[in-house]
């Protein structure tokens, strides 16, 4: 696995956790907020083989 970053624009509320998908990303919990430039990132892992990413927040 290789270390980095999740990169995501989210100038309102930050990246959140769905338990499913819903049609406008409203609700969800918050978990990690955005900078001052509305950009989100979390660090992790990445596996290019497994396509599977292992995140920290």
């Amino acid at each position: 696995m290789t270390p980095g970053y999740l990169g995501s624009e989210s100038l309102v509320e930050g990246s959140k956790w769905f338990l499913e998908r819903t049609r406008l990303a409203f609700g969800g919990e918050e978990i990690a907020k955005p900078n001052s430039f509305g950009m989100v990132y979390m660090e992790g892992f990445r596996c290019r083989t497994c396509r599977l990413l292992h995140l920290a927040y």
